[in-house]
C-alpha cells in the first residue's frame, strides 16, 4: 500500500485533543480505526490536509497520530485482516529469530530447527519423486518472493515451517495452494536480469514460532545502501556440491557480497557475460572466489539475508534472491542474486494488486 506518510494523520474533528478522548503520539499502524480510514481514503486530498494537522498537534514526530482512546493496540497478523497488501514492519515481528547465528558461517552448516522462520519450499505437482525444486521467502502473512525462473504452470503449492524433509513430527509446517504468482514482466533469462517473483498464498498463514515474515529494505536507507563486502546468509534444502544429492535438512552459509564487477570480469572468462545490463543494480554479485562454498541446484528462489540493527533490536533483512550461477561451488565463480533493494517498487505494488 502506498502510505504517503507525509500526508498522514487524523480527520478534523479530532484535531483538538481534549482529556480522556485522545492518546497523543501513538503511530498511525498501531491505531486501527485511523490506520484502516487512511487505506481508504489515502488519495483524498481534504483528508491528506486533516492529517497533516493532526500530525502537527501530535508532535510532528513520524507518521504519529491522536489516537482515539481505547484503539492504540500493536497492528498484528490477525487484526491486519486476511488479506495484507502491505509489508509488515519491524514493529509488528518482522525479521525476528532467535535462534539464528550472528557469527559468520565460513563452511556452512545445519541450521538450527526455526532460524529462518521465512523460509519456503515451493512444491511442483510434476510426477517426479523430488516434488520441491525451488526455495522462496515469506515477506507477508499471504506472499512469498522466489524467483522468476522457478514460476512454472506446474507449481502448485508453499511449505512453510519446514527443517528436515525426512519427518512431519520434528517440525509443524503447513503446505498452502498458491493462487496466483506473477513473474517481474521484465525478466530475462538469457542475462537472469529481473529473476524475481511474487505468490499470492490462497488463505493468509498463523504466524508462529517457526513461520513469520522477513523484513523487506524498503525504507529510503537501505533501498541504497551497499552491502559489498558484508557477509549475509544464505539458506536452502538444495544440493550440497555439484553433481550431488539435496539436502534433506535446511543449512546456511555465510557468503560475501562482492562488487558486481567481479562477477562481470568472471562470467566473461567463461562466456556468461552477454550485455552491461546483466550485472547493474538489479544484482548483487556473491560468493566465495576460491570456491567449495555456494547455493546449488534446488536452493533457486531462496533468501540472501543480512542482519541490521533497528531501534536496538536485530532484524534480518532480504537483499537477494538466489538467481544462478555456473555449476555450484566452482572456483572464481560467484553466484547472482537478484537485488530486492532494485525492485521493492515492483513488490510494493503488486502486494496492492492482491486477490
Amino acid at each position: 500500500m502506498k502510505l504517503v506518510f507525509s500526508v498522514v494523520l487524523l480527520i478534523a474533528s479530532w484535531a483538538t485533543p481534549t482529556p480522556g478522548q485522545l492518546n497523543s503520539r501513538q503511530d498511525i499502524r498501531s491505531c486501527p480505526s485511523l490506520f484502516n480510514e487512511l487505506k481508504v481514503r489515502q488519495t483524498d486530498p481534504e483528508f491528506a490536509k486533516e492529517l497533516r494537522a493532526s500530525n502537527l498537534i501530535c508532535g510532528r514526530v513520524g507518521s504519529n497520530v491522536c489516537c482515539p482512546t481505547g484503539q492504540s493496540q500493536p497492528v498484528t497478523a490477525a487484526n491486519l485482516g486476511d488479506v495484507p497488501r502491505r509489508l509488515p514492519t519491524v514493529e509488528e515481528g518482522c525479521g525476528s529469530t532467535t535462534k539464528a547465528s550472528f557469527q559468520k558461517v565460513v563452511g556452512g552448516e545445519p541450521a538450527k530447527q526455526g532460524a529462518w522462520p521465512w523460509i519456503a519450499l515451493l512444491g511442483y505437482d510434476d510426477g517426479s519423486s523430488s516434488i520441491f525444486k525451488c526455495g522462496g521467502t515469506l515477506i507477508t502473512a499471504r506472499h512469498v518472493v522466489t524467483a522468476a525462473h522457478c514460476v512454472r504452470e506446474d507449481l502448485m503449492f508453499v511449505r512453510l515451517g519446514e527443517h528436515d524433509l525426512r519427518t512431519d513430527s520434528e517440525a509443524q509446517h503447513v503446505d498452502i495452494p498458491i493462487a496466483k504468482k506473477v513473474a517481474y514482466p521484465h525478466y530475462t533469462r538469457r542475462n537472469g536480469r529481473g529473476d524475481i517473483a511474487l505468490l499470492y498464498l490462497e488463505r493468509s498463514v498463523q504466524f508462529t514460532n517457526t513461520i513469520k515474515p522477513i523484513c523487506m529494505p524498503s525504507s529510503p536507507t537501505l533501498r541504497t545502501k551497499s552491502y559489498v563486502s558484508s557477509n549475509p546468509f544464505v539458506a536452502g534444502w538444495g544440493r550440497t556440491q555439484e553433481g550431488g544429492e539435496s539436502s534433506n535438512v535446511l543449512r546456511q552459509l555465510t557468503i560475501p557480497v562482492l562488487s558486481n564487477e567481479v562477477c562481470r570480469t568472471q562470467y566473461a572468462k567463461v562466456n556468461r557475460y552477454f550485455n552491461e545490463e546483466q550485472f547493474d543494480n538489479a544484482v548483487l554479485c556473491a560468493g566465495v572466489l576460491s570456491g567449495g562454498k555456494d547455493t546449488c541446484y534446488g536452493d533457486s528462489g531462496g533468501p540472501l539475508m543480512i542482519s541490521e540493527m533497528v531501534s536496538n533490536q536485530i532484524r534480518y533483512f532480504l537483499i537477494g534472491v538466489v538467481s544462478y550461477s555456473v555449476g555450484c561451488a566452482r572456483p572464481e565463480i560467484p553466484g547472482v542474486y537478484s537485488s530486492t533493494q532494485y525492485f521493492m517498487d515492483w513488490v510494493l505494488e503488486m502486494l496492492l494488486d492482491t486477490p
